[in-house]
């Protein structure tokens, strides 16, 4: 019989969490996440962008490169200039690392000897609106881009 009473008096005597406990637990944790969430998303947009920014580079030394060997830049037909998917077409070997979802490469100036290569944010992307511009005189251009200052690279 001792050792039922002793354990009803265990039972009893033991302690749990307060109500109030917990909701300072949770306010706590809602407080970090509010601090560490917009950090994050920013870390996320600028991360997209320095993706499309790379490739933007990268494609400029595709056209540097032919521009070495032939002294012409390679002129793209009108129906491929103006999707990623036809750029890469044309342009063997280049692909873009930036998320496909995210960006649509294009030429806008594209003769023997001058280009200028734009990725613009996708309407359905978080980097809606966002343009990120090269030019073959590396004349390098932004605009809308969220957490970028405009008009910089990163």
């Amino acid at each position: 019989m001792k050792s039922v009473t002793s354990l009803k008096a265990a039972l009893l005597n033991q302690r749990a969490f307060t109500l109030i406990e917990i909701l300072i637990a949770v306010a706590i944790t809602a407080i970090i996440a509010a601090i560490a969430l917009p950090a994050y998303s920013s870390f996320i947009y600028k991360s997209d962008v320095r993706a499309a920014q790379a490739d933007l580079l990268s494609l400029s030394l595709k056209m540097e490169s032919q521009y070495q060997r032939t002294l012409s830049y390679p002129i793209l037909p009108d129906d491929k200039k103006t999707t990623t998917d036809g750029i890469k077409e044309v342009l063997k070997g280049w692909s873009p690392n930036s998320n496909a979802r995210d960006f649509n490469f294009t030429f806008e100036d594209n003769t023997a000897t001058t280009y200028k290569i734009t990725a613009k944010g996708k309407d359905d992307s978080r980097q809606k609106n966002c343009t990120i511009s090269l030019t073959q005189d590396n004349v390098r251009t932004s605009a809308n881009c969220k957490h970028i200052t405009s008009g910089k690279w990163l």
